[in-house]
């Protein structure tokens, strides 16, 4: 006669084993995407490792063999970010056409790799006030190569005479500073904003500044009410389409964490 009593200890047991079982390769991912879920979230709840890994099947100590603190788990994500941005100053870098329809290009693609990544993007820019280390990377990342990419794209502008000679040279570094900054407080925390607005703002900021005209389709500051990308009646656009869960996210309030991280949430 099977005691009842074993019952509940065999499933522990099972559940154990299924944790033993796991590649490492695996749990890293679960972790990760159960960091990005958190992020993402729009409670407002400070997240720690012990929140982050009640959303695994993974016991909490686990969390340190993947990561050693806060910093780290942040410094992967963004490198998982990277490959995108870079993508996207290469636009800048090695467009050949019209710079203002570039632009826009470009802009379009910066965009979009906020819209699925913005609150993580927002989420390691702020830990890293704390971080030295991991502030260099994201600066590198997120408005260094950018405006290096620009910087080279205007020097060919200008020997063409597509630019003013006068340029400033740190305009270029300016500007994306700027749009770092704007792109965060649109797209990196709740509510956010639509990104077509966002790319209607840039492009108009951007290509006003560096070239004294707008693109050829004449962006003009929108004049629906509300939006769809905040739950408003905007009207849908062609490029209105659903907003991908963002990917890759924080984690939490170890062993040398900077403090825990809060919910991206506007005040």
């Amino acid at each position: 006669m099977i005691d009842q009593g074993t019952l509940p200890r065999a499933a522990e047991f099972a559940r154990v084993a299924r944790r033993r079982r796991r590649q490492p390769v695996e749990a890293e991912r679960e972790i990760l995407r159960a960091a990005t879920e958190m992020i993402g979230s729009d409670t407002g709840t400070p997240m720690t490792v012990a929140a982050l890994m009640s959303r695994t099947g993974l016991g909490r100590s686990a969390f340190y063999a993947y990561f050693r603190d806060l910093p780290d788990l942040l410094r992967r994500l963004l490198h998982e970010i990277e490959g995108e941005l870079a993508a996207t100053s290469a636009g800048w870098f090695d467009g050949t056409g019209d710079p203002v329809e570039d632009c826009l290009r470009s802009t379009r693609v910066l965009v979009g790799v906020h819209r699925r990544h913005g609150l993580v993007l927002s989420a390691i820019a702020d830990a890293a006030a704390a971080d030295p280390d991991l502030a260099a990377r994201y600066r590198q990342t997120a408005v260094d190569g950018f405006a290096d990419a620009v910087t080279e794209r205007i020097s060919r502008e200008r020997a063409r005479g597509r630019v003013a000679a006068e340029q400033e040279p740190q305009s270029a570094r300016a500007l994306m500073a700027m749009t770092d900054a704007y792109l965060r407080e649109t797209l990196g925390r709740h509510p956010r904003a639509d990104p077509v607005d966002v790319v209607r703002t840039l492009t108009l900021v951007w290509t006003q500044a560096l070239y004294g005209r707008p693109p050829a389709d004449g962006y003009d500051p929108p004049a629906h009410a509300g939006t769809a990308g905040t739950g408003g009646p905007g009207t849908t656009r062609p490029s209105d389409e659903p907003v991908p869960p963002p990917a890759g996210p924080p984690g939490a309030g170890g062993a040398g964490a900077p403090r825990p991280i809060p919910g991206r949430r506007n005040s």
